[in-house]
């Protein structure tokens, strides 16, 4: 456990704004897995102090959530690296909502619904990179790591 902060750690602080390289699977799931487990003691606290309606503050997970924006996004296009793809993929599942937006708006709503199960597909295909074992030979993003 204490490996793991100790990536978790790492990323926050030595790889902040990093998008150049490779990051491994276990590097990658490391700093997910910290960042889900402080995020939840942030929403309890919102939530006990500011309420559970809709339109309440919720201050604090908010700042959690833009203080590990930059490191997902650099991490998340670091392991496509280490999986030998574009750090591009990060972008493809948002693409995908351009024509949502475009079909609800002109009141296309099954083009829409469509539109947003594509979204969906190509969500959980980004998900599978990310989840695959790294390529073990050194590519055009660097060497392999084995833990951040």
């Amino acid at each position: 456990m204490k490996k793991s902060f100790q990536i978790f750690k790492n990323v926050m602080t030595n790889h902040y704004m990093n998008f150049n390289g490779r990051v491994s699977r276990p590097g990658y799931w490391h700093f997910v897995l910290w960042t889900v487990i402080i995020s939840i003691p942030l929403i309890a606290l919102d939530f006990a102090l500011f309420g559970m309606e809709d339109d309440d503050l919720t201050l604090f997970s908010s700042l959690w959530e833009l203080a590990v924006l930059i490191p997902s996004i650099g991490l998340a296009i670091r392991r496509f690296h280490d999986t030998n793809r574009t750090g591009w993929w990060i972008l493809i599942p948002y693409i995908t909502l351009i024509p949502t937006i475009i079909f609800f708006v002109l009141e296309f709503e099954t083009l829409g619904i469509i539109s947003i199960g594509a979204f969906f597909i190509v969500f959980l295909v980004s998900i599978v990179f990310l989840c695959q074992k790294s390529d073990p030979e050194a590519n055009q993003y660097g060497a392999p790591v084995h833990l951040d």
